[in-house]
């Protein structure tokens, strides 16, 4: 407000800038006596002399010779103006007067703070300020700014603040610009909205002088109409070439040619930025000439995948109608990209106005088509709130394409709900026409055929019948679609109907009428369509020649046709229908008609395919070598694979195979699809892809029905010093019955579930002071903490995180959101790569999406120490996440020596919940406690035991590759996590491996190989009611499966373990489980191993060619064992009793059947015996084998220690046994209930001490 000293920032409306002079104060001093003539004297004299005195602090501010003096003076004329309010308040009427007077002047209060503020924001300039005096200066400006109470004035006053750190703190300075920028929106009339957000985008220019600036890009978003923003865009490239001159000339004088010439060059040497900055010099107001300059540098842009210049160019244009084509034109670039986020993104820079409603519907369909279904949901819901605010013309449009997106999501009765408020025209009649189709396809035909009055048009009305009259022969109304053909006057409308109708005929067993209704269809794609229809129908049985006879007419047919693509198209379709007849050698005669390549290629992948399914191996790989393009899409070399994987013979070619394909989506889906064949071939008890969610099963209590279970107590038959074998009558126990969750849930899971982009808060913190990172700080063995490698990166020993307060944002979004926050870039985001760069937490309630549809991968830096911890929710779909050395441009590789060596890593804490679908994460996690790689754990402690809503960790990780991490998989307390789906591939310790207290978790359908230093899938201590099913575990160090530690009432089903270096399943201490229908082939130890654990059942196994036994139950004692040397025995306790019951396995070509040693009972029935290397039956059961075969038809065996039978541990619970799936009567014979050792290894002569006592580590 002081000529002498103005304000740095713009003024939003004009006020009073020119000092008070003294004629100003003399009438202010007359007006003040003429108001005082009411007041009592004392109080008149007192309230004038306070006048006088904000009047005369407000002159020797103006009249002051240094910033100290004029400080003082502001400070004086704040504090007597702060008395003239304190009386307004005290209730002194005749003050309002007063005040009213001074604020005519321009003297208000927050005009003489926003003036204090100037001031001190002057002297905070100064170079002879130390630290400290600088700290508390900028304290009193933050609390001056925040008691300013006009938005605008207060807006004013941070710009001043911020312009006074430019040289000392540029992230503070770009932080309080962003608080000067949420302020705005206190602001509600558009012009000085509009002229604070460009002044707010000027000044961050000077905080960061490039064309790029966050805090510009982020005012100038912000302003409407698109004028306003080309004049900002202008203003600021102006400043950026302040001191640049053209022929002489100031720029602004310059010919707009010549500007453009600038341009040209800056493009033609590759500097992107120059010449953006040259092309927004162009005034606004040549509109033709600036959008040549701007569409020039666009195709660079875009050409380039140079994103961080679109938010320029999108708000750059001075038209309207150019900005929003422009705009267009980058959504329409970021789909066909497949990066519908970005599209998202740039759609906000349209007005919400009819193009922008078509615009998220067409965003949301495509969405949809992708599979987000949230998102695609709440776009569409976005676009039908701008739709019903528009009216007239406009809203007619808005609500035609509402009608085409809330099809294209499937929402028919929300298209219907349109169609009343729509004006009747052209657009109408083909919207509606759209919605009687869709409603036909969801088999709603009344609904469809109340709406054909409205459709007009006869283009339109011909669609709307083809497609009810489908829908009424799909539903056996023939008589309906013969009417709809007679009303159908489109030959290809009518076509469609026809070949439908044709293979209904063909259904029903009446292929006369079908022909006639083939030779009735004149559109020649629909006759070759139905042909091949009707002959599908008649391949089998007496009809065979007639389905030759059709599929030759469909080939005449098609190769008559003119149309090229038509034609391959068909001949594919020809092929497909051969091949799936197994008709191979005419499919291939017509593949050599094929002109396309790729659809040749296609064509030569389903022979392949057909011959792999008759286990013709050689020929299928064979004839897919023969052809070039076919022998490198490894998409039809997996279609091979899987059908080879079909017969069990093949499996281990097939596994293997899958291994060698290098494309990381191709081989995962691959993998699962063989996973899945391999368990609907072992469901022996048909429990298919199981059911409901694993929450659903938080309390169950089915049991199995009485005539299922054992009716008697047995009768003993032979005996020794050792053991006695005892017949028991009755059917075995149904093990299978048990279900579980569904296992048909993978990435489109976790797709439908990601919601949109929402702005939120985001920040940066000292990692010290989250709670989050409480265990990263902890001292680990290298002498470091979690967070030693950001704190170098960062050169300070408390090194800033991300924090996601709330909201839900990409991590490519924060690379905007956080540019400029300092001079160490936390995120930055290059063409497709998007690289993270300093720790980032999700706050609880917030939202981190990491999306294909943004990046193609997402870079975790080595050297910043960058790890990833969700207290909220982090969804990752379709990309690639990995670690990244930045010094030499690669991920980090780790193996059994490099443990220690820090990597980047993912955890969720309690409240998370991590949903991650079809990405590819690479070598992540390191040997530190919580920093495994992927890992779900509850905690930290400090935020667990401050609150007691804490929920347990839990998500979706489906169908993704897991490459080379420390744990493939980790958890701690984690609850109902399904984990589907996935391959693990040369993780160092173990690929899987939920631990303490996890439950309830789904392990299905996963292939986890070449594990380096022990196991493929391990669930150790306390894990507990957990599913284990149909996965396929080969190859690893240590065995397929282990249930460790005390994890009681796992189910493990369907699964396949083969060419491990130990067992196929292991239970080690770990009682009551159910292993059933599993096959276990060619591992380097037994099938199955069961260690001091009882209450084990072990039915409807295949077990083969294993080295050892198939079957091998012992007990040992772990503290002499070397291999235990470490173990803390207070901590994972264990009692040295070993009980099983093994029925309708086949065991054939192993070392050995059954082995036991040291085992209190066992339980055999219904086992087939088939070649094995050595006895059938060995260890302490050796000499029953005769007795144990002869039975093994008829009865149930069990046997049983003679001289000591354990007494059943009180505190152990077995749901599996309580409910009847272990079989009561049985296990009742195998532990005692009455007053008996707690294990009998200290009973002289028994078979458990022999065993328990024995000399040498037996572990």
């Amino acid at each position: 407000m002081f000529l002498r000293h103005p304000v740095s920032f713009r003024p939003v409306e004009r006020l009073s800038s020119a000092p008070l002079r003294l004629s100003s104060v003399a009438l202010l001093a007359c007006a003040l006596c003429l108001l005082a003539g009411g007041l009592a004297q004392g109080q008149t004299a007192e309230i004038d002399t306070i006048a006088k005195d904000v009047r005369q602090g407000v002159l020797d501010a103006d009249a002051a010779k240094d910033i100290d003096a004029r400080i003082a003076a502001i400070s004086r004329s704040r504090e007597q103006f702060g008395q003239l309010l304190l009386r307004l308040q005290n209730g002194i009427p005749e003050v309002e007067n007063v005040v009213e007077a001074l604020s005519s002047e321009g003297v208000t209060a927050d005009i003489l703070t926003s003036s204090h503020v100037s001031a001190l924001a002057e002297k905070l300039k100064s170079s002879r300020l130390d630290a400290e005096a600088r700290t508390g200066l900028r304290s009193q400006l933050l609390e001056l700014i925040d008691s300013v109470g006009r938005p605008e004035l207060r807006i004013a006053a941070i710009g001043n603040y911020a312009l006074s750190l430019v040289n000392t703190d540029r992230f503070a300075a770009s932080a309080a610009l962003d608080k000067a920028v949420v302020s705005v929106e206190q602001i509600t009339e558009p012009h000085a909205k509009n002229a604070v957000l460009n002044s707010i985008a000027q000044i961050g220019t000077i905080i960061d002088p490039q064309i790029t600036s966050l805090n510009a890009n982020r005012a100038i978003s912000r302003m409407w109409p698109a004028r306003m923003r080309a004049y900002a865009r202008y203003d600021i490239a102006l400043r950026i070439l302040n001191d640049k001159k053209i022929a002489g000339k100031p720029i602004k004088e310059a010919k707009k040619a010549e500007i453009l010439k600038q341009s040209a060059t800056a493009l033609q040497r590759g500097d992107l930025e120059n010449a953006l900055v040259w092309a927004l010099a162009v005034p606004p107001e040549d509109s033709e000439s600036r959008k040549a300059g701007i569409d020039a540098v666009t195709d660079t842009i875009l050409k380039n995948n140079e994103l961080s210049y679109l938010p320029i160019v999108a708000s750059s244009l001075s038209d309207a109608s150019d900005q929003e084509d422009l705009i267009v034109r980058i959504i329409r670039n970021r789909l066909e990209l497949n990066r519908a986020l970005d599209a998202v993104a740039f759609a906000e820079f349209l007005a919400p106005g009819p193009l922008r409603a078509q615009i998220d519907f067409a965003i949301a369909a495509e969405l949809q088509d992708r599979g987000l279904t949230k998102m695609a949901t709440e776009l569409y819901e976005g676009g039908v709130a701008i739709a019903r605010r528009l009216g007239g013309a406009e809203r007619d449009v808005a609500l035609v394409a509402a009608i085409n997106g809330a099809i294209s999501l499937d929402r028919t009765t929300d298209a219907l709900a349109f169609l009343p408020d729509l004006t009747k025209t052209q657009a109408t009649s083909d919207a509606v026409a759209n919605v009687a189709k869709s409603l036909a396809d969801q088999d709603r035909i009344p609904e469809a055929e109340a709406l054909l009055p409205s459709v007009t048009r006869d283009k339109d009305r011909d669609e709307a019948l083809s497609g009810i009259g489908r829908a009424k022969v799909k539903a056996g109304d023939l008589a309906g679609g013969e009417l709809a053909i007679k009303a159908i006057g489109n030959l290809r409308d009518k076509g469609r109907v026809q070949s439908e109708m044709a293979r209904a005929y063909a259904k029903q067993g009446d292929f006369g009428e079908a022909q006639s209704m083939i030779a009735a269809i004149k559109d020649e794609n629909y006759q070759i369509e139905a042909l091949l229809r009707v002959a599908k129908e008649m391949r089998v049985g007496t009809e065979k020649d007639a389905f030759h006879a059709l599929v030759d007419r469909a080939l005449q047919a098609t190769d008559a046709q003119a149309d090229a693509k038509d034609r391959d198209n068909n001949y594919l379709d020809i092929v497909e229908l051969l091949s799936s007849s197994k008709d191979t050698d005419m499919a291939k005669r017509i593949v050599q008609k094929i002109a396309d390549d790729k659809i040749k290629a296609k064509a030569v992948g389903l022979i392949s395919k057909s011959s792999a399914s008759l286990g013709q191996f050689n020929q299928a790989f064979d004839y897919l070598a023969g052809n070039t393009f076919a022998n490198s899409d490894e998409a039809l070399r997996g279609d091979v694979l899987v059908e080879l994987s079909r017969f069990p013979e093949l499996l281990k070619m097939a596994s293997l195979g899958a291994t060698k394909l290098r494309d990381d989506r191709i081989r995962v889906r691959v993998s699962r699809s063989i996973a899945e064949i391999q368990l609907a071939g072992l469901d022996s008890f048909g429990l298919g892809h199981g059911k409901n969610k694993p929450e659903d099963y938080r309390k169950r209590t089915v049991k199995v029905a009485a005539t299922s279970v054992e009716t008697n107590a047995g009768s003993s038959v032979f005996g020794n010093n050792a053991l006695k074998l005892s017949r028991v009558a009755g059917l075995d126990p149904e093990a299978g019955a048990y279900s579980y969750p569904d296992v048909s849930l993978g990435v489109a899971s976790v797709r439908a579930l990601i919601p949109l982009p929402r702005a939120g808060r985001v920040s940066t913190t000292l990692a010290n002071l989250s709670p989050f990172n409480d265990k990263f700080l902890e001292d680990l063995a290298a002498g470091n903490t979690g967070l030693t490698f950001a704190a170098t990166a960062q050169a300070t020993p408390y090194p800033r995180i991300i924090v996601v307060e709330r909201g839900v944002y990409t991590l490519g979004s924060l690379a905007t959101e956080l540019a400029g926050n300092g001079t160490y870039p936390l995120v930055t985001r290059k063409g497709d790569i998007v690289t993270l760069r300093a720790p980032l937490l999700v706050a609880k309630g917030a939202s981190l999406i990491l999306s294909g549809q943004e990046a193609s991968a997402y870079r975790m830096s080595v050297e910043a120490g960058s790890f990833i911890a969700v207290a909220g929710t982090l969804y990752v779909n379709d990309t690639t996440v990995t670690s990244w050395e930045e010094e030499h441009a690669r991920p980090r590789y780790s193996d059994k020596s490099k443990r220690q060596n820090f990597r980047p890593y993912i955890i969720g804490w309690s409240n998370s919940k991590m949903m991650i679908g079809g990405s590819t994460l690479d070598s992540l996690g390191y040997a530190a406690p919580k920093s495994f790689g992927l890992s779900f754990s509850a905690g930290p402690k400090t935020v667990v035991q401050n609150k007691a809503d804490n929920t347990a960790p839990t998500g979706i990780v489906a169908d993704n590759y897991f490459h080379n991490f420390e744990y493939g998989f980790y958890s701690y307390e984690a609850e109902e996590v399904s984990l589907v789906g996935n391959e693990y591939r040369d993780n160092v310790l173990y690929a899987v491996d939920p631990h303490d207290r996890s439950h309830r978790l789904l392990i299905a359908l996963n292939t986890a190989y070449d594990t380096k230093a022990k196991h493929g899938i391990i669930v150790s201590r306390e894990v507990n009611e957990s599913w284990i099913v149909g996965n396929v575990s080969h190859g690893n160090t240590g065995s397929g499966f282990m249930i460790d530690r005390n994890s009681v009432d796992n189910y493990v089903y369907g699964n396949v373990a083969f060419n491990n270096e130990q067992d196929g399943l292991t239970f080690f201490e770990s009682s009551c489980n159910l292993a059933v229908s599993n096959r276990f082939f060619d591992n380097k130890r037994a099938g199955i191993k069961i260690r001091n654990s009882w209450d084990i059942g072990v039915h409807g196994n295949i077990l083969e060619k294993n080295k050892e036994s198939a079957i091998h139950g012992y007990i040992s004692n772990l503290k002499v064992s070397a291999a235990n040397a470490l173990r803390d025995f207070e901590l994972d306790p264990y009692l040295p009793i070993t009980t099983f019951s093994a029925s309708r396995n086949r065991l054939a070509g192993n070392g050995d059947g059954i082995k036991v040693n040291g085992a209190s009972a066992f339980s055999l029935s219904n086992n087939d015996y088939l070649g094995q290397m050595g006895r059938l039956v060995d260890g302490d059961a050796r000499a029953f084998e005769g007795h144990i075969l002869r039975f093994n038809q008829h009865n149930r065996v069990v046997i049983t220690a003679t001289a000591c039978v354990p007494k059943r541990p009180v505190d152990h619970e077995c749901k599996f046994l309580d409910n009847g799936y272990l079989g009561a009567t049985q296990q009742s014979l195998m532990l005692s209930t009455q007053s008996a050792p707690a294990a009998c290894t200290d009973v002289p002569g028994s078979v458990q001490g022999k065993t328990f006592n024995a000399k040498g580590d037996n572990s």
